[in-house]
């Protein structure tokens, strides 16, 4: 079975933001897209960790022991460890693919 699908054809379905879709899933983990607009909020996650690609725009994830890592442009890449806060102060406007959270109960779309 094929899991090939487009995400420009994904990212035209939706025009909210701050309401990620779920495209995939794979290793137990849900691959999801989200449009942002505005400042990222301060959270972390206790089980998982979190891979962001900047698919379209600008992003920037910080980290509050001081790490920070600023980044933008096309298909750059973030990773936010299990437990990391993590967060933004700087708005922005981006399309974003993420990978974490549980996909073993939820149904998604190809």
């Amino acid at each position: 079975m094929s899991g090939k699908f487009n995400l420009e054809q994904k990212f035209s379905l939706f025009t909210e933001h701050w309401q990620p879709k779920v495209v995939a899933a794979l290793n137990g983990q849900e691959v999801k897209i989200v449009k942002l607009q505005g400042t990222f909020p301060w959270h972390h996650h206790e089980h998982e960790d979190e891979l962001f690609l900047v698919w379209k725009g600008r992003f920037r994830v910080e980290f509050r022991d001081l790490l920070c890592r600023p980044w933008s442009g096309r298909r750059r890449c973030c990773r936010a460890w299990r437990g990391a806060p993590h967060g933004s102060r700087r708005g922005g406007r981006s399309h974003r693919v993420r990978t974490g959270g549980d996909a073993q109960h939820r149904q998604y779309r190809r």
